[in-house]
């Protein structure tokens, strides 16, 4: 069973891109029992100064979505670079990507 396991985190490992730019929408490669596995966050920082292994902020698009009026109100989240998969180059992208 731990055999399973680890071929299947090591063919995810294998398929996960790491973010590179700031505006990408990202989910956690793997969030905590208390964290919604399907959240996505948008990446806040330029990364192209920052090592895989760094700590970075992204915000929930949820968050972003509460906070409409204020989306600077919307709470950060520290997170390690390497812990995050893109899943849409931008807002736009992810947007397009519901309707098809």
């Amino acid at each position: 069973m731990v055999s399973v396991i680890f071929d299947y985190i090591q063919k995810e490992m294998k398929n996960q891109t790491i973010p590179s730019k700031q505006g990408q929408i990202v989910k956690l490669t793997n969030p905590m029992s208390d964290e919604n596995p399907a959240e996505t966050y948008l990446i806040l920082e330029d990364l192209t100064t920052y090592q895989d292994n760094a700590i970075i902020y992204v915000v929930s698009i949820t968050d972003i979505q509460r906070n409409i009026s204020n989306p600077t109100l919307a709470p950060r989240k520290a997170v390690t670079k390497s812990e995050l998969t893109v899943i849409a180059d931008d807002l736009a992208s992810y947007v397009e990507s519901w309707n098809k």
